[in-house]
């Protein structure tokens, strides 16, 4: 188990989606969601609440990758999200930072100033491929204290 999926099952609301981290590397997450009953709606669809919760949680792991080794931790300010088809079985969340950030302006900024912004763009797919929801979170990086 990787120290990223520790992280993920010690936090008890994401531990009780029981999301599994399926790829983690810098600037990307695949996190997977598997289907159960109890996050379902009255519709038999994925509740609304359970697929946010996928997202922000692919999205916080490609956010936390880029701020941990700067000694830094996020904070979630804004999202933009649409959901755009009922979703339903399986899903799976792939998050990418924005394109436009350059990495190594970002931490010369933060190493400076303690102080950062970053956005990370995440889709979410049911197990047919079809996109359910597509979504952008803004984070604040800010300077841990010691």
């Amino acid at each position: 188990m990787s120290d990223t999926q520790a992280l993920l099952d010690s936090i008890a609301y994401v531990a009780w989606h029981r999301q599994v981290l399926r790829v983690q590397e810098l600037g990307r997450a695949v996190v997977i969601q598997p289907d159960r009953a109890d996050l379902r709606n009255y519709f038999g669809t994925v509740h609304a609440g359970a697929i946010y919760t996928l997202a922000e949680t692919a999205a916080g792991v490609v956010a936390d990758g880029v701020a941990r080794p700067l000694d830094g931790f996020i904070l979630l300010g804004a999202a933009e999200l649409r959901y755009t088809r009922r979703a339903a079985g399986t899903l799976e969340a792939e998050a990418r930072l924005d394109p436009g950030t350059d990495s190594a302006t970002l931490a010369r900024d933060f190493t400076a100033a303690g102080r950062g912004a970053l956005a990370v763009a995440v889709a979410i797919r049911d197990s047919g491929g079809e996109t359910v929801f597509e979504g952008t979170f803004h984070y604040a990086m800010r300077r841990r204290r010691q």
